[in-house]
């Protein structure tokens, strides 16, 4: 009975602590609203808000080019100092897709991971890998600014120096969203490895056939080989 009373109790919590924090985004007032996408904010000057505001539209039509309108709703991005790394892809599997979560500084130093959480709202997936690898390959090919985890420089030569933190891709695979990828390897490394190998999968092998591997998450299906077999061919491309 102790504790049945207090796992209530401990529900009743969360749920307190999540109502909390919804009025909190709630009330931040909309500091810029353009094409679709909304700033929300009480912390950026009206020139601030704006001008990202314009920026997250023209990023956001990048990622349509590429993935297709998959998207049509608006696009909220909550700036606050309060946050230490921006999310989209979490808010989405929590039913909240179309919302982002933006730190202040991340804006004011031009270092934001806008596109990359743009791609986690087109692009949703369980596959915590495959989520993360798609949006960190496409902010490097797409992005207008440098970002985590490889601020601008090469992914591919990132994983190379990182191919021997791990022996097999399969464990970062087998990631479900909400779970981080920090869970089996350090978060940039993860994030690294993982654009890296999407971006062999794109490049190398075709965007429809990694859009099949996305809808299904079965690498046979997609590319009649398994995930081994292609990582294989991505290190020795590598290499």
């Amino acid at each position: 009975m102790i504790l049945a009373r207090q796992s209530l109790t401990s529900c009743l919590l969360i749920v307190l602590l999540l109502a909390l924090a919804t009025q909190d985004v709630q009330a931040q007032k909309v500091a810029a609203d353009c094409v679709n996408v909304q700033i929300l904010s009480n912390q950026l000057a009206t020139r601030e808000a704006e001008a990202y505001c314009r920026y997250a539209v023209s990023e956001r039509q990048k990622v349509e080019d590429f993935w297709g309108a998959t998207w049509k709703e608006p696009i909220r991005i909550h700036v606050d100092r309060s946050y230490r790394i921006s999310k989209a892809l979490i808010p989405a599997h929590g039913g909240n897709r179309g919302f982002m979560e933006m730190p202040l500084r991340a804006v004011q130093n031009n270092n934001s991971a806008l596109l990359h959480e743009i791609v986690h709202i087109y692009a949703p997936n369980d596959n915590r890998f495959l989520a993360e690898g798609l949006a960190v390959y496409l902010h490097q090919k797409l992005a207008a600014n440098p970002a985590f985890p490889n601020f601008g420089k090469s992914l591919d030569a990132e994983a190379r120096a990182r191919l021997r933190e791990i022996d097999s891709l399969d464990r970062l695979n087998g990631v479900r969203t909400p779970k981080p990828l920090s869970s089996v390897l350090s978060e940039e490394s993860a994030y690294v490895l993982a654009g890296s190998f999407v971006g062999f999968l794109i490049d190398k092998l075709g965007l429809p056939e990694f859009r099949k591997l996305y809808e299904t998450g079965i690498y046979e299906t997609a590319y009649g080989k398994s995930l081994s077999d292609l990582e294989k061919e991505w290190r020795r491309v590598l290499n």
